[in-house]
């Protein structure tokens, strides 16, 4: 008799926070991250990740840096200096250019779900070495 048990995830993160001002762009990563079992909240502007971060922080952040309210750089910012920082990935996820800070990593626009998954399961390795 077959069981539908899920395999152990091999991410470190549980809880994921998507900001993307593009729906279709949030829907996709959720629907990918909650099959693959991650706990996703989604948001659609920075000023909603940074409210979003007062009252929880979640293990990963996936970051769009082109949002009409608060881009992406000032969330970045704020997220610097937020008390938990360290405890948390960030994974900016944009069709934009510019260099992205070394303590996060970048995922280009468009891209294929697969690359988004190996991103974090090397993110999640890389954690995880002393």
């Amino acid at each position: 008799m077959a069981t539908n048990q899920k395999a152990p995830l091999p991410y470190a993160y549980g809880r994921v926070l998507v900001v993307d001002d593009d729906h279709d762009a949030r829907q996709l990563m959720q629907d990918h991250l909650e099959r693959r079992g991650f706990e996703v909240i989604t948001v659609e502007s920075g000023a909603d990740a940074i409210a979003y971060l007062a009252q929880d922080t979640p293990g990963l952040i996936l970051l769009d840096l082109e949002m009409n309210d608060m881009n992406g750089w000032e969330v970045m910012t704020l997220l610097k200096r937020h008390p938990r920082f360290g405890s948390f990935q960030v994974v900016v996820v944009t069709g934009s250019n510019g260099t992205v800070p070394k303590w996060a990593a970048h995922l280009k626009k468009p891209f294929r779900i697969d690359a988004l998954m190996g991103l974090l399961e090397n993110q999640a390795r890389s954690s995880k070495t002393p």
